[in-house]
């Protein structure tokens, strides 16, 4: 995975902001995935990169949220903790909010 990571920061210069147990949240300017997950010109992922899928060495989208959720994530427990692991079990976060 930290692979994968590199690869991505690489070919899009984006970051992630949190990662957690199979979960991995980056900043993007959209509600989809494929917003942020890298592309050649004929279309196809960036070798190396994350790639969206069911088959091994793939990954899954686990939930969109917006910034303005995360904020008031941090407002209400007022602690530390992992993003990731909200996103990924938020029931609502597969509503692309």
């Amino acid at each position: 995975m930290h692979c994968k990571l590199l690869k991505t920061a690489a070919a899009t210069g984006r970051y992630p902001v949190a990662i957690g147990t199979d979960c991995i949240v980056y900043p993007s300017t959209g509600p989809s995935p494929l917003d942020i997950l890298p592309h050649t010109d004929e279309g196809k992922p960036v070798a190396g990169t994350f790639r969206l899928g069911i088959s091994r060495g793939m990954v899954k989208h686990q939930g969109t949220q917006t910034v303005l959720w995360a904020e008031a994530q941090f407002e209400e427990a007022g602690t530390v903790f992992n993003l990731a692991n909200l996103i990924k079990n938020d029931p609502t976060a597969g509503e692309g909010e």
